[in-house]
């Protein structure tokens, strides 16, 4: 370490307050609401207009001028740990200037304003094709001059990388260093990259690093413990093993996606431990699992994905040690894995919850339909989907550090987020991370047609009428691009449309390589994609003079997800702005999102009112959609909020510091 400063930034974390509880939640909701209010936005909209109006003053300005006034501010914001309104305003201006000189155009007043929303704390949403990521670059640039570390988070690896090559003329050009941080990279490499001013890179890799750092400080962690140790030893050696250099500035592209849909599993570093005692045991659970029979010996909950025996299973575990004698563990333990084996029969399959590469399981991420390939399922979920597929049972793994997404964000003294679909999680955002949410209007108005809608007693019946969709948009020669909700779904309706002789593009986590190539492609005429959801985030759909004649981009959605967020990010993929545009949503009641989170008996009524009463899903099955979905929502809360008290009890319980992680 060059400076004790830097040496206490390396460690030094902002508090991350507890989450409110009983009425203290009520007053947060409150006052959530009043840091959301429309005069907010209002105050913002004006200023960027007046950073625009002053950025005019600048037009006539010299490249190497500009450079020289951008330097000043440079040193103005690393010499001073506040800046006046007045000030912020001169540099954004300047700012915007710059982008004008390196990547060619002006940003608008928009984008400006998304700018001051995440300086000043905020997650802003801003529709997709408004420029977030130019946005997102303009603030790092103020927070990069600061001297203090300035992390951009991005949905994936390739978005990182991309992202940080584009702005790189930006960057260099108002005196940041600017470099990404990605899985393939090496220790040395990583830390190069954190050492400049603003890294790029993902919410796996950014934690993962931070905890790798933690495990190799060891006992000093505390830059207490750290001082008084350098008096005793050099600790260079230490402090080459720590590839980042502190928390300072979060910057969240796709925050809903980090923050919310991706919070509920911590991210654990491990070390895998051969357990042959363990593998033997998993081997029993299978076998006596193979022998149990639903709704004889057990039965399953759709809703909450767990399994309950009906009978006492504790017999069958002592007639399989005696057969198959063995170093298997103790009869409750065996009894949790043979549950566990009934779950990973019903409720993991191939192809939707995971696939199937080089021999070893790869989950899929259900919200995204993106692979995770550095992840495993614990309590020996992991072990059993293998020994389900034959495949070989990895090691298990030794937990060495834990840390979920939700508690690690709150670290970040400075932290922001974008998102095109925010206001539905605002209550959240707030809630957990303190961080309001604030609506950027779009530089032009959306012509976006959502028709209404569909709802279909079965599958079956949905399919046929998406398929009839797809041929009737495709006949006037409008590029399609269709949302599915998993892998199996996106090659079941290619294999359909091929049968039609419709040629299609698929984008699912089996195919992914040519990700970005297919999602351009996706909005030339007649073109037809089909896509897992979310696939493509990130990357424009860019559409022809030709196709706007047509009418745009037609977005299909092939079933209604948890929350209307996914609905609402599937259908910003077309009418960007300003472009034509239209969306469809269709869903069944054999639908998951129905069949998981609505009573038996209110799905059985629907069935009987679109039998007998015509047109009475016009309002009947909407608003079942509307309450699953809010159904939904609040299990995924808690589900996020038990995980956030899983962190506080360890600390708690354990005794940790409070800069200690565990």
């Amino acid at each position: 370490m060059s400076s004790l400063a830097e040496n206490y930034r390396l460690t030094a974390l902002r508090k991350a307050p507890k989450i409110p509880t009983g009425i203290d939640a009520i007053h947060c909701r409150a006052l959530g609401r009043v840091h959301r209010r429309k005069s907010i936005l209002k105050k913002v909209l004006r200023e960027a207009t007046e950073i625009d109006t002053a950025g005019y003053t600048f037009r006539e300005i010299s490249r190497t001028s500009l450079q020289i006034r951008l330097a000043k501010y440079r040193e103005l914001f690393r010499s001073r740990s506040y800046v006046s309104t007045q000030e912020l305003h001169e540099a954004l201006a300047l700012i915007q200037n710059a982008v004008k000189f390196t990547l060619g155009f002006k940003p608008f007043p928009v984008q400006l304003a998304g700018a001051l929303a995440l300086y000043r704390g905020y997650i802003a949403e801003m529709s997709t094709g408004e420029g977030k990521t130019v946005t997102a670059a303009m603030t790092a640039i103020l927070r990069g001059w600061s001297g203090r570390a300035c992390h951009v988070i991005t949905a994936n690896d390739y978005l990182a990388a991309r992202d940080a090559e584009i702005m790189a003329p930006l960057y260099h050009f108002c005196g940041v260093t600017v470099g990404s941080v990605t899985s393939p990279l090496k220790p040395n490499e990583r830390k190069e990259a954190y050492e400049k001013d603003v890294t790029y890179t993902t919410a796996k890799e950014v934690l993962a690093d931070f905890l790798r750092d933690r495990i190799a400080l060891g006992k000093s962690q505390q830059f207490s413990q750290r001082l008084i140790a350098s008096l005793r030893e050099d600790q260079s050696r230490l402090f080459s093993q720590v590839v980042q250099r502190g928390l300072h500035t979060a910057i969240v592209d796709e925050a809903d996606n980090v923050l919310i849909d991706e919070a509920v599993t911590p991210l654990i570093i491990s070390r895998e431990e051969p357990n042959e005692a363990f593998t033997a045991s998993c081997l029993c659970a299978i076998g006596i699992a193979e022998s149990l029979t639903l709704d004889v010996d057990y039965k399953r909950d759709e809703v909450f994905r767990t399994v309950t025996f009906l009978r006492d299973i504790e017999e069958l575990i002592q007639e399989h040690r005696v057969k198959h004698p063995g170093p298997f563990s103790g009869v409750l333990f065996q009894k949790d894995l043979v549950r566990q084996a009934l779950v990973a029969r019903e409720f993991f399959h191939r192809d939707k919850q995971y696939v199937i590469e080089e021999e070893k399981i790869v989950i899929v991420d259900e919200s995204t339909g993106r692979k995770m390939p550095m992840r495993s399922w614990s309590g020996g979920l992991h072990q059993l989907v293998e020994a389900k597929e034959g495949l070989p049972m990895t090691p298990v793994k030794e937990t060495q550090a834990r840390l979920s997404f939700q508690r690690f964000f709150r670290f970040y003294p400075c932290f922001s987020g974008m998102t095109g679909t925010g206001k539905e999680a605002a209550g959240e955002f707030w809630h957990i991370y303190g961080a309001p949410v604030i609506t950027i209007p779009n530089n032009r108005k959306s012509k976006r047609k959502t028709r209404a809608l569909r709802v279909f007693p079965d599958k079956e019946s949905k399919m046929n009428a998406i398929l009839h969709e797809i041929e009737t948009v495709h006949n006037q020669g409008r590029p399609i691009l269709i949302g599915t909700r998993n892998v199996a779904m996106s090659e079941e309706l290619a294999e359909r449309l091929h049968e039609r002789n419709l040629s299609c593009k698929v984008i699912n986590a089996v195919r992914e390589k040519e990700e970005a190539a297919i999602i351009t492609d996706a909005g030339k005429k007649e073109a037809i994609t089909v896509a897992t959801n979310m696939a493509g985030r990130g990357t424009d759909i860019k559409i022809s003079p030709e196709v706007r004649a047509l009418g745009g981009l037609h977005v299909i959605a092939t079933e209604c997800h948890r929350s209307s967020r996914i609905d609402r990010q599937l259908f910003g993929r077309c009418a960007r702005q300003g472009d034509p545009g239209s969306a469809i949503p269709f869903t069944s009641l054999e639908d998951e999102l129905l069949t998981r989170n609505l009573p038996g008996p209110i799905l059985r009524l629907l069935k009987f009112l679109m039998k007998t009463i015509p047109g009475s899903t016009l309002i009947a099955g909407r608003g079942a959609v509307r309450l699953a979905q809010y159904i939904a929502h609040r299990k995924d809360f808690q589900s996020r909020l038990s995980v956030q008290k899983t962190d506080t009890w360890l600390d708690e319980s354990l005794c940790f510091a409070n800069e200690d992680i565990q």
